[in-house]
């Protein structure tokens, strides 16, 4: 996998100069991670040249975000095709302290700031490819004053649920004829324009379901759902709940699924969205739940096929998945600190939180490559001197391998440097620590690169 800045060689903005510029900027973010654009360049002359580049009129946003998507698209190719998941979320981006940033609005009624929404592209397995698309809106006013009538009965048009729609067409426009697209949504995703929209362009998903909707029979989906005897019981690996505080655990659960057609509601007025869509709904139930908390349902819709316990659990595998979305606005957050980016206008925190995004899922490309490809040799994902320096500060000598080692050790070496601690505990780095060790790599270069 490449370095973020790799992506950007080959943007043509019509000026050499502003490509250049933006690749040195993408590299000191990436080797920087977490300080502020001036805090992340070599001086602050390097800085006010990123601040220019942002207000040249060659600059192009849409230019940047779309060599980003070829980036990601020329990876997923790099790894043969196959099967893709692109998951879908929406993540607040608080803003409240930024007072006089111009042109900012609302992102809920109480914070200031910017309602982000991304796709990104991950294997099945959860290792990232990259960005796939990002869309940035503001809302102008804190209240919409609409009543809440009038805003279930708007055109999906005018929603901002529309955004899951456009990024729809946006990955069936990209995605190579090669490449099995599935794609994963939380209950933002759970409306009926968005089911017919991926049935019409015959795009798989899943989704996780907010409404007990009924079917064409006149039942309740979830409810029926609710009353079918399980198929099975089955062992799932229930990822990590950094706000709760919950570590990673597996669990015992039952499964059971069921066929629906569900008919278009009467509030769509349109008569170009389908009259009915067909949907297979799987119901997934915790049977050994922490102490003192409700056990886990999920509802799931796909329109995957389901003939047996294999391809039930395929379709939870699948939604599993979805959390690397959550671990991703972490990144973005507390990793880069997008909530404290100092453009002073929004127009102009778009792109770096472009930027943010992409440094962001390298560095989970690097944490999950290290569990998931454990073997693969490290020289794929750094250079010499970077993998040679690593290994000399995480084993505190002066000497270093002659080969490059594996991928695993490379991952632990970086965690050991941002402050993992390797006790048997501990389980797996986090994306924490590799993000830590990453700063300290980056540092120790810059420091050796100033002896000479």
């Amino acid at each position: 996998m490449r370095k973020p800045e790799t992506d950007f060689e080959s943007i043509e903005f019509g000026d050499r100069r502003l490509t250049k510029r933006l690749c040195k900027a993408v590299e000191s973010m990436r080797q920087n991670a977490g300080k502020s654009v001036l805090g992340s360049g070599e001086s602050r002359s390097q800085a006010k040249a990123f601040y220019r580049m942002l207000s040249n009129d060659k600059f192009d946003m849409g230019l940047v975000s779309e060599t980003a998507r070829k980036g990601t698209l020329n990876r997923i190719n790099e790894a043969g095709g196959g099967v893709v998941l692109l998951i879908q979320d929406t993540s607040d981006i608080n803003l409240n302290g930024h007072k006089k940033t111009e042109g900012l609005g609302y992102c809920s009624e109480h914070v200031k700031g910017i309602k982000l929404h991304s796709c990104i592209a991950v294997s099945p397995e959860g290792v990232p490819y990259g960005l796939l698309a990002q869309e940035y809106e503001t809302r102008k006013e804190a209240k919409s004053g609409l009543s809440k009538t009038e805003k279930v009965n708007r055109p999906i048009e005018d929603k901002e649920s529309h955004r899951w729609i456009r990024m729809v067409r946006l990955a069936a426009a990209a995605m190579p004829h090669q490449v099995r697209a599935i794609n994963i949504c939380d209950r933002e995703g759970d409306f009926f324009e968005h089911y017919a929209e991926l049935a019409m362009l015959d795009m798989p998903f899943v989704v996780r379901v907010a409404h007990d909707r009924k079917s064409v029979d006149d039942e309740k989906v979830v409810g029926n759902l609710r009353k079918t005897p399980a198929i099975s019981r089955v062992a799932i690996n229930i990822p990590r709940d950094s706000r709760r505080s919950r570590p990673a655990r597996q669990t015992e659960m039952e499964i059971a699924y069921s066929y629906e057609t569900i008919p278009r509601p009467a509030r769509i007025k349109d008569e170009n969205v389908a009259e009915t869509v067909a949907v297979n709904f799987v119901r997934i139930t915790e049977l050994t739940p922490v102490d003192g908390d409700e056990p886990i349902e999920w509802i799931l819709a796909t329109n995957l096929p389901l003939f047996d316990k294999g391809d039930v659990m395929n379709v939870v595998e699948c939604y599993i998945q979805r959390w690397k979305i959550e671990r991703f606005h972490f990144t973005l957050k507390s990793g880069m600190n997008a909530e404290k980016i100092q453009q002073r206008t929004y127009e102009k925190i778009k792109p770096v939180l472009l930027v943010y995004s992409v440094i962001a899922l390298f560095i989970m490309a690097v944490t999950y490559l290290g569990r998931e490809t454990p073997d693969m040799p490290c020289d794929l994902m750094f250079g010499e001197d970077e993998w040679k320096i690593l290994y000399r500060i995480a084993n505190k000598t002066r000497t270093a391998p002659e080969r490059p080692y594996s991928m695993k050790e490379a991952v632990f070496y970086l965690a050991q440097v941002g402050g993992y601690k390797r006790s048997p505990s501990d389980g797996l780095p986090g994306l924490k620590s590799i993000w830590s060790g990453l700063c300290a790599l980056y540092l120790a270069m810059s420091l050796l690169d100033g002896q000479g």
